[in-house]
């Protein structure tokens, strides 16, 4: 887009609406980095007081955002969770977004328990096995977000569904006829160490949103547990 300099409408903002049409038509994707001040300030033919008054405009807007030291980046959208929405997965989360689930199985099978908070939402009398499916979830092929469930034994067929590739919430409701309500839920912010930030492709220490879960039954018994580590600053809740 050439610049008008002869137009009502300011240089900056022209400098904007041509940076909003490079990423509606994908030349600029999320997370890619804009070039710099100095070389948008050369590819425009104006001062870098004008591109910094474009890029602060755009930060305004959410289209783009500044990471210190790393430079500016497109901003990805936002995803939302709505707590106030019983048993939602992370699937019909993703289809409400308009993006695509899918899941990479980390472990499945049967283990005793570390946790004191599983084993007092399950019930479970101290060195008893339960069922456990870990997963890596990808939002449209991005890694997300850290799936860590736990199941009484009673729900040891799970392990043998395809849960890479099928929905754990619609199996449960289509094929068992399990209603599926809210529990309690404890959010805390943390930051990834190596492990997490390695699975989650980001930068040691980011920071993350973990969950810990319990989803219920329509009879009011737990059905399962789940810690989740991840979601980080691309995903907006929605609590009421």
């Amino acid at each position: 887009m050439e610049l008008n300099y002869e137009s009502i409408v300011p240089l900056y903002e022209q400098i904007m609406e041509s940076i909003k049409q490079e990423m509606h038509s994908g030349n600029l994707a999320p997370h890619q980095k804009l070039p710099t001040e100095d070389e948008l300030s050369t590819q425009y033919g104006v001062s870098r007081i004008t591109i910094r008054r474009a890029i602060a405009e755009l930060v305004k807007l959410g289209l783009v955002e500044k990471k210190q030291g790393k430079g500016t980046f497109v901003a990805a959208p936002k995803l939302r969770k709505a707590f106030n929405r019983p048993g939602m997965s992370f699937t019909e989360i993703c289809a409400a977004n308009g993006m695509k689930a899918s899941a990479k199985i980390l472990f499945s099978g049967v283990e005793i328990p570390q946790n004191e908070q599983v084993v007092k939402w399950l019930g479970l009398k101290p060195g008893t096995q339960a069922v456990r499916i870990l997963r890596l979830r990808y939002a449209d092929g991005r890694p997300l977000v850290i799936e860590d469930n736990y199941f009484s034994m009673e729900y040891a067929y799970l392990l043998a569904v395809d849960l890479e590739h099928n929905s754990l919430y619609h199996y449960l409701r289509e094929k068992k006829g399990i209603e599926i309500i809210p529990g309690e839920v404890i959010l805390r912010l943390v930051r990834a160490d190596s492990k997490t930030a390695k699975l989650l492709e980001v930068s040691r220490g980011t920071p993350m949103l973990q969950i810990d879960s319990c989803t219920r039954k329509g009879d009011g018994d737990v059905l399962h547990t789940c810690h989740q580590v991840g979601y980080g600053e691309d995903f907006d809740f929605i609590v009421r």
